[in-house]
Order: C-alpha cells, then sequence, then structure tokens
C-alpha cells in the first residue's frame, strides 16, 4: 500500500474519532472502521513466533469458537498441534521475540495418529474437549483432546478432501463431508454412522464444503463438476440450487456453471446471506444465498489457485468483510466492500501457502504452508511493539550508566599523603629544576 492512501487512510480513521467524540457517529461504525484499519496494515509479524512442531507441510489452521485462544493446526505428516494463542514465551534478549506456547501434539508415531496427509482439522463449535481431522488415509476422526485418544473413527472409500461442522446447530451434530465421490455424506456421531447422502454433483469429487452461519440447516458443497450447490439437509430431495453464472466460458465448457473451473473453496459472509465461491478459473464470486443470483461485482484476479480445497478465510463481526486467499506463495487480500480495489499480497512464507484464518479478539492473521511454519500477520507487523523493545533498551543503557555513577561516589575517599613522603616529593621536585 502506498504512502499517499495510508496516509488517506489514517486521516479518515482520525476523523471517524473525532465524529465519535462529538456523538455523530455511532460506536458500532467506530469499531467496524478501526478493526478494517488494522486489517489494511497487515505485515509479517517481527516479534511473534509459533513453536516449530511439523516436519512437513501445514494444511489446515483452525481457531476454536468458544474461548477464541487455541489454534488446531494439521500437517502432510499426520502430525497434529494445540498453540495457545494467549500464552506467549519471555522476550527473547537475542532474536527480540516472543514464541506462542505448545499445549499439546499427536506425533506420527501416536498410533492414533493418521497415516498420511491431513487435509482438514476442526475444533467441535461448542467445546474445546474435542476435534476432528481427516484426510488422505481415508479417515475422519473424532478426538478426545484431553488424552489425545480417537474417540470415534469413519472410514470412507475414498480420500477425504474437507469436512465441516455447523458452528451455530442446535437441532443436528451432522459433519459434512467431501471425498472422491460426487456423493456429500453426512456423518451425525451420535448415530455412529454416516446417516444422509447427498446427491446432485456429476461425476468427480466433491473439494468444498460450508454450512451457513445463519440457517444451520443450508449447506454448500463444491465440486470438479464446476458447480456449487446449495441444499437443504432436512429435506429429501437435498439440492436447493445450483449457483449459476450465465456467461459464455473460455473453456467452452457448459455455460451455466458456477466456475469455468473446479470449485475449490466456499465460505459465507458474516451475515450469512451472501456465499462466496474460488475456483481454479482464477476467480472469486459472490453469490445471494435465497436468489442464488452472482453480485455484479468485479474482484481483483487470482492466481495459483491448486486443485485441492482452498482454506480460505472472510473476516465477520465487527468489521468489514476482507478476504485472505492463499495464492501461491503469498496471501491475497482484499475489501468485499470495494470490490474494484486492487488486492494486497502478504509476503512471508518461502512456500506455497495451504491455509489461513483470522484471530478476530488478537486482530492478526494466522497463515500455514508448505515451509512447515505458522505465521502471524499483525497490524504494521508489531511496530509498536518494535518501538517498546527500543525504550526498552534506551532504559537498560540509561539504567547500567546510573549504577556505574553510583558506584563511582560510593567510592571511599581519598587517604591524605604522609608528611615524610610529601617532603621526600618536594625534595625530588627541587632537584630538577
Amino acid at each position: 500500500m502506498s504512502s499517499v492512501s495510508q496516509k488517506a487512510n489514517h486521516h479518515a480513521l482520525l476523523h471517524r474519532l473525532t465524529n465519535q467524540s462529538n456523538g455523530l457517529l455511532k460506536p458500532l461504525k467506530l469499531q467496524r472502521s478501526v478493526v478494517s484499519y488494522f486489517m489494511q496494515h497487515l505485515e509479517l509479524s517481527r516479534n511473534k513466533d509459533f513453536k516449530t512442531v511439523h516436519s512437513s507441510a501445514i494444511n489446515d489452521v483452525n481457531i476454536d469458537l468458544t474461548e477464541n485462544r487455541y489454534l488446531l493446526s494439521g500437517g502432510a505428516d499426520g502430525t497434529i498441534a494445540i498453540h495457545d494463542l494467549e500464552n506467549l514465551t519471555d522476550i527473547d534478549e537475542i532474536n527480540h521475540s516472543r514464541t506462542y506456547k505448545l499445549v499439546c501434539s499427536v506425533s506420527p508415531s501416536n498410533r492414533n495418529a493418521h497415516k498420511r496427509s491431513i487435509e482438514t482439522v476442526q475444533w467441535y463449535p461448542l467445546d474445546t474437549g474435542i476435534f476432528t481431522s481427516s484426510g488422505t488415509d481415508r479417515l475422519l476422526k473424532i478426538w478426545d483432546t484431553n488424552t489425545l485418544k480417537t474417540a470415534e473413527e469413519y472410514n470412507f472409500s475414498g480420500v477425504v478432501h474437507c469436512h465441516q461442522m455447523s458452528s451455530i446447530a442446535t437441532k443436528h451434530n451432522l459433519i459434512a463431508i467431501g471425498t472422491d465421490s460426487s456423493i456429500v455424506k453426512l456423518v451425525d456421531p451420535r448415530a455412529g454412522s454416516a446417516t444422509h447422502s447427498l446427491r446432485g454433483h456429476k461425476d468427480g469429487e466433491v473439494r468444498a464444503v460450508s454450512w451457513s452461519n445463519k440457517d444451520e440447516f443450508l449447506l454448500a458443497t463444491g465440486g470438479v463438476d464446476n458447480f456449487a450447490i446449495l441444499w437443504d439437509v432436512r429435506t429429501a430431495k437435498g439440492c436447493l440450487m445450483k449457483l449459476q453464472d450465465k456467461k459464455k466460458k473460455k473453456s467452452g465448457f457448459t455455460p451455466d456453471t458456477t466456475h469455468d473451473g473446479s470449485v475449490n473453496g466456499l465460505h459465507f459472509t458474516g451475515d450469512g446471506l451472501h456465499l462466496a465461491t474460488v475456483g481454479t478459473d482464477q476467480k472469486f464470486f459472490l453469490w445471494n444465498v435465497y436468489t442464488g443470483k452472482k453480485l455484479p461485482m468485479n474482484f481483483p484476479a487470482l492466481s495459483h489457485i491448486k486443485r485441492r480445497c482452498i482454506k480460505f478465510y472472510l473476516t465477520k463481526g465487527g468489521s468489514d468483510n476482507h478476504a485472505f486467499i492463499p495464492t501461491g506463495s503469498s496471501i491475497s487480500t482484499f475489501s468485499l466492500s470495494l470490490p474494484s480495489s486492487k488486492s494486497k499480497h502478504l509476503y512471508g512464507h518461502y512456500n506455497s501457502v495451504n491455509c489461513c484464518t483470522y484471530h478476530e479478539q488478537g486482530n492478526q492473521l494466522i497463515s500455514g504452508g508448505n515451509d512447515q511454519k505458522i505465521l502471524a500477520w499483525t497490524h504494521k507487523g508489531d511496530q509498536d511493539f518494535e518501538e517498546y523493545l527500543c525504550d526498552r533498551q534506551v532504559e537498560k543503557m540509561e539504567n547500567k550508566v546510573k549504577r556505574n555513577l553510583e558506584e563511582v561516589l560510593e567510592l571511599p575517599p581519598m587517604q591524605p599523603i604522609p608528611e615524610a613522603i610529601a617532603q621526600t616529593l618536594d625534595t625530588w621536585s627541587d632537584d630538577e629544576v
């Protein structure tokens, strides 16, 4: 972001603060402005790090919804790790950094661990005592966090590309699962089996699933048939509608598909009224959930969208909707309210970025990639903390100088020279003259 636009955003924020102090702006609007300002100035944190656990690519990260505190991560080697986002180590005097402490982990040698790559991890929405994981070993596992042992396992006929539980459901505990099959599976842990099968995608894999955060029975899925489908899981038919873009496709494929390529990423907006889709045609679309129509907005073009589930994130709550999408070795970010604006790219990973999530409470973005690193992105890279470190260093130097002066002042007074020695010194000086 240019210095001119940064100054403009800064002045706009100060203007809103003035209006709010004068009673001309509602507190909620001010909150949205402040949080959005932080998001527009995200940089790789220079002072926060995560204790290294994974020895291979990190494929997914997830923050619990109950305490908004614990970060769950899953890797390609079958490792699972849990970090505490409210527990940082003391400042390292050499690197001037702090590290998020590791709570616990499941190593590949654990007999309960996945034998192949983990593709998705998720906390149970109502309790941090349970979390789920799935991967290329064709298994969905439900874990007991306290014992780090699997409570339930579900085996499928193909690779499990993705799974998700509803964050708002009170009348069901269904887990939606996308596999190599075109049939979407719904598992009910209370029943201990797959209770529903949703048929609507054509032959091919289902690579993305997402539950609505407004209607607990509304599910969205995306597949290699280039379609995103909305389902009502209460009905026998299930399929509500297929999202269709009427524009002509370059590939010559059926002109009424959602994307001109596989639909690999899905995410509902914070209000639950719209669904965001990402495809291998390197495009980002926003759809009205109730009409099924695509919003006439031109969002920035994407790049390096892989043929796998895209773990992107849309912010919610006290801010304008911002999209954070892994694109190659960077993360593309832009505002959904200003679609014509250019996307900003966050660079910090040394290899492809696979996943990202936003920690609303800490105002920081967290990402994982093929470089085996979990990175934190904060407002101006924790520039304020660096200033604090400088002030602390200056304070240390001042204290050291002060102690040295005190030691000098505390030295015993010099003893007077004896009279005989003084006369001898006078004699020597007379001889020299």
